[in-house]
């Protein structure tokens, strides 16, 4: 009787199933990886985007007036658009400014929503002061 050398090709088969399904759970982890960092780099950058515009917003000489503007911008080779709302608040001498981030021309699908607040640099004076 001789001696088995190697392995059949029962075994053969199974080795390989079980290497299929390691490869297969391998590319969809990495793809999941790669969808997941996509978002952050983009949501990032939108962020930046907003953070800048509310810098200008602060940054700006006088107190801001009340209404809304938008604009486009280039950040990380990619077109953006932001749209800002400055409101009122209870006190007068502060104003809320919001500033919402999408990609150019998909205006419904924000990817960014940033708030902050001015303070008047020249608060008007209250009685009794």
């Amino acid at each position: 009787m001789r001696q088995q050398q190697g392995f059949n090709l029962i075994e053969i088969m199974f080795a390989l199933l079980l290497l299929g399904l390691v490869i297969t759970v391998s590319v969809e982890t990495s793809s999941g990886d790669i969808a997941s960092y996509n978002r952050m780099k983009e949501t990032t950058l939108a962020r930046w985007v907003a953070f800048n515009q509310l810098a200008v917003v602060q940054t700006g000489k006088g107190f801001p007036a009340i209404g809304k503007a938008e604009g486009k911008v280039e950040m990380g080779d990619v077109p953006w658009q932001w749209q800002q709302e400055i409101s009122a608040t209870p006190d007068a001498d502060l104003r809320k400014v919001k500033v919402s981030v999408f990609r150019e021309g998909q205006a419904s699908q924000v990817l960014a929503v940033e708030l902050a607040y001015v303070a008047n640099p020249q608060p008007k004076r209250r009685l009794g002061q």
